[in-house]
């Protein structure tokens, strides 16, 4: 429960004044914010369905409904690997608003900002509540990729010096660089755990 609530809270304030408009402003801030989200909402997912799965008794007892639903998304998770949920679904979230026209309409349209928003803190915690039936050496692969696509993401937008035409081309440069050194970090910190489970040292 404090995972969830941790979570919530950590969404909630990302989505608050002054950190939301400050976002809006800076596009180094409004991509980590992205980032952000997602993590926040993963923890609360992730804390939610561990909830679940201790007062699963309780849950059927009080709703039939609820509790068919519930084992019906934990086989499906189970059979899946939980890879839908944990993989397929936030590539598809990232890959489209971070596509320039669709960030950019993003940033200057208020309806489609809060879609875009609503759509991260979904990914999120969809992500979160599979976590569990995702095999331990693909949520290493899982999280070594994250990272690396971020630094490749920083490194190829590096020859394009305007991306998002919403910020200015310095902006652009900034953000590039803090997502290649966000990809290099992450990388770092993760590339050995990730060879350890596999198995390769």
């Amino acid at each position: 429960m404090r995972l969830a609530l941790g979570g919530l809270a950590g969404t909630l304030a990302l989505l608050a004044y002054p950190l939301d408009p400050l976002a809006n402003s800076n596009l180094t801030l409004h991509m980590f914010q992205h980032i952000g989200l997602f993590v926040f909402s993963a923890l609360t997912g992730y804390g939610i369905e561990r909830v679940l799965v201790k007062k699963l008794n309780a849950l059927r007892k009080k709703s039939y409904v609820l509790w068919k639903a519930y084992l019906s998304l934990i086989r499906f998770n189970v059979n899946t690997k939980g890879l839908l949920f944990a993989a397929v679904i936030p590539l598809l979230v990232f890959a489209f608003w971070h596509f320039p026209p669709n960030f950019d309409l993003a940033v200057t349209n208020g309806y489609v900002h809060i879609a875009e928003h609503f759509s991260y803190i979904i990914s999120g915690g969809l992500l979160g509540a599979a976590l569990v039936a995702v095999p331990r050496k693909y949520k290493a692969l899982l999280l070594v990729l994250a990272f690396m696509q971020a630094g490749m993401m920083g490194s190829m937008m590096l020859v394009w010096p305007h991306f998002y035409t919403a910020y200015s081309a310095a902006q652009n440069s900034e953000m590039d660089s803090a997502l290649m050194m966000f990809g290099a970090l992450g990388l770092m910190a993760s590339g050995s755990w990730f060879l350890k489970v596999v198995d390769v040292i």
